[in-house]
């Protein structure tokens, strides 16, 4: 039994074909240390018996649980259903997993000291490492900006701690299935623009949490390389991102109306969304000059500014 003064975690798994490394990512996640942890899994219609694995687990093991249920299409779609359906206590905090990673020790309980001290949401900087034992320090803590969460994410979703606030809101959102947070391709991304757009504060921890696997499958990671590279620019050039932005532009002035009531943001965000959906010259001129506060790394605020101008975002 833990003291009253351990958090208490939920930790909500999204899985599809994960059982190559499934079973060492659920080892880290229930050895966290200084926290009480439960995992809640939802699995995509696996076909390498990944469900079933978990199934079994969870005969034997009193943390775990799956959620029966269809397949929910996308890995952001999985998570949005983990967010809806999983009920969660008041004083529990919410932590995101994916199947692949390495979580710290510690990971949990570091994070849960920031939300003890005013933090709606932390995410940190990771560790990427490949299958031919290659490590790369990989850094998000970067100085949050103004409206950083209409182009960009904290860190990997891996890394999410968010409190029972916070929670409510995302659900509140998620409950329009036609809402902007829904279209949203990337839950993390979403997440932090409802948090921003609400005004509640997020911490991106200068430590690494977990080590983050890279491998054939991830969509973006830390990937490198020409391919990672050309699938980059065809996001952008396609004006995916854009769009995307767009769509967490919307997400987060439906959280500043509902909760924020900051009129300066409110109409700053809607003034984004305007320009985000103008190509003429003149959106571009002034969506370039708004790069800095779109941006947390200086070099993305530049490359920002110049895709912008060039026409390519």
């Amino acid at each position: 039994m833990s003291p009253p003064d351990v958090p208490r975690v939920v930790v909500l798994l999204a899985t599809f074909d994960g059982m190559p490394y499934l079973p060492d990512q659920l080892r880290t996640v229930l050895d966290s240390e200084g926290v009480q942890v439960r995992v809640v899994a939802s699995d995509d219609g696996s076909s390498d018996g990944t469900a079933d694995w978990l199934a079994a687990q969870a005969r034997t093991e009193p943390r775990l649980t799956l959620l029966p249920g269809a397949p929910a299409g996308s890995a952001a779609a999985n998570f949005y259903r983990l967010l809806v359906d999983v009920e969660t206590a008041d004083d529990e905090l919410v932590a995101l997993a994916d199947q692949d990673d390495l979580w710290y020790p510690d990971k949990l309980a570091r994070c849960a000291a920031q939300i003890a001290d005013g933090c709606a949401g932390v995410s940190s900087d990771v560790v990427a490492f490949r299958p031919d034992g290659r490590r790369s320090y990989i850094r998000k803590a970067f100085a949050q900006r103004p409206f950083d969460y209409v182009c960009e994410s904290p860190g990997p979703g891996s890394t999410f701690l968010l409190d029972a606030d916070l929670v409510a809101r995302c659900r509140a959102q998620l409950a329009d299935p036609d809402g902007p947070m829904r279209q949203m391709t990337y839950h993390d991304w979403a997440i932090y623009a409802v948090a921003r757009g609400a005004g509640l504060r997020w911490r991106i921890l200068d430590t690494p949490t977990l080590d983050y696997r890279q491998h054939d499958t991830n969509v973006m990671g830390a990937r490198t390389g020409l391919r990672a590279y050309a699938d980059r620019l065809r996001l952008v050039t396609s004006r995916w991102h854009r769009a995307q932005a767009a769509l967490a532009a919307a997400t987060a002035a439906e959280a500043a109306e509902t909760w924020n009531q900051d009129c300066e943001t409110i109409i700053a965000l809607h003034q984004l969304e305007r320009l985000l959906a103008d190509t003429s010259f003149r959106a571009r001129w002034a969506l370039a000059r708004r790069a800095g506060a779109l941006r947390r790394r200086r070099t993305d605020q530049a490359a920002l500014a110049a895709m912008v101008m060039g026409g390519m975002w």
